[in-house]
């Protein structure tokens, strides 16, 4: 960043007014952003890019993961055609993560009308997690 001769003059006058070593002024910085606007943003981000679940899914979960696995599991959301279930405890999380994930997505894409599922991820349901502490 090139300076104007108006603010090396300005610099000049600084360094030896507080005494300072530094031959250049630093970089400018940015301007500061409101946290709203910031927050704003991200959310506005985030509920973009979730898809909402389909009906199907939902009412099938017992049939792709198996009855037991179902009571304490549930499809969460899609993101970018990532599928999220979230389990109700760290015990049935690791039974989620178990099952191999080739077959629960075959079991799924079995499913007519759902948009394409690429992936699965497993989660602790945030809303259990929060409430035990």
């Amino acid at each position: 960043m090139k300076l104007t001769p108006e603010q090396l003059l300005k610099w000049e006058l600084a360094r030896e007014r507080f005494h300072l070593e530094e031959r250049f002024p630093p970089p400018e910085r940015r301007p500061e952003k409101r946290i709203r606007d910031v927050l704003a943003s991200i959310l506005q981000k985030n509920e973009t890019e979730v898809e909402t679940l389909p009906n199907k899914l939902i009412e099938r979960w017992s049939i792709v993961a198996g009855e037991q696995l179902a009571k304490h599991t549930h499809p969460s959301h899609l993101k970018k055609g990532i599928l999220y279930i979230h389990a109700d405890h760290p015990g049935w999380l690791t039974e989620l993560r178990r099952m191999p994930k080739g077959s629960m997505l075959k079991k799924i894409s079995s499913i007519p009308d759902l948009p394409e599922i690429k992936d699965i991820r497993f989660q602790l349901d945030t809303a259990i997690r929060s409430f035990r502490k």
